[in-house]
């Protein structure tokens, strides 16, 4: 039976597992209400539609993303180099989660949506800005570490792309070797990029 109790925080967590896995477009209205045990009535008060509930997961995992991972960064070491190090592995960490190597929510969600509707292209490119801006800084934080002629915004833009094929690879082949090789490939560009000794 539907819980009419429901908030807007229970039903974004209620579904965002099964969306994460099979994408918002494969994921029926019927089988949200069931997932999220909302009434019809209480989900369209928050949700006006299919397409505001994807941006409000948007948001949603944006914001965990900045919780789990980006803010308890800093609470590692002064070190944005070290950061960036334990972001890697949290991240490569969190694919063995549930859902299992599922890839990462936010790139799942480009290649479902943004042919749909030009708003999640927008909305997308300014989440992922957000976040490789949070890795650009780091690098720029630790710019004495770095080879000369190191681009910090450059290396982040590289390390965005190794970081959602590392994933995006992980959910096709589901297997943990694989995924840690490919988060190796990060690792190497933050490595080479370092000055030796």
């Amino acid at each position: 039976m539907a819980n009419l109790k429901r908030t807007r925080k229970d039903i974004l967590a209620s579904v965002i597992n099964t969306i994460h896995r099979k994408g918002l477009t494969a994921t029926g209205l019927s089988e949200l209400f069931a997932l999220s045990g909302a009434s019809s009535g209480s989900f369209y008060n928050y949700f006006e539609s299919k397409q505001a509930l994807g941006h409000a997961l948007i948001d949603f995992e944006w914001q965990k993303l900045e919780k789990n991972v980006l803010e308890p960064a800093t609470q590692q070491s002064e070190s944005g180099i070290e950061q960036l190090f334990w972001m890697l592995d949290t991240l490569e960490t969190k694919q063995h989660q549930e859902p299992w190597c599922g890839g990462c929510l936010l790139g799942n969600l480009i290649v479902d949506l943004v042919e749909q509707d030009d708003s999640f292209r927008e909305h997308l490119q300014t989440v992922f800005a957000r976040w490789e801006g949070a890795i650009a800084q780091r690098l720029q934080q630790a710019q004495d570490q770095l080879r000369p002629g190191t681009e910090p915004a450059v290396l982040a833009a590289q390390m965005m792309t190794a970081i959602e094929g590392a994933m995006l690879m992980g959910k096709l082949h589901r297997d943990l070797d694989r995924l840690h090789r490919s988060f190796d490939v990060a690792r190497h560009l933050l490595q080479h990029a370092l000055k030796e000794g």
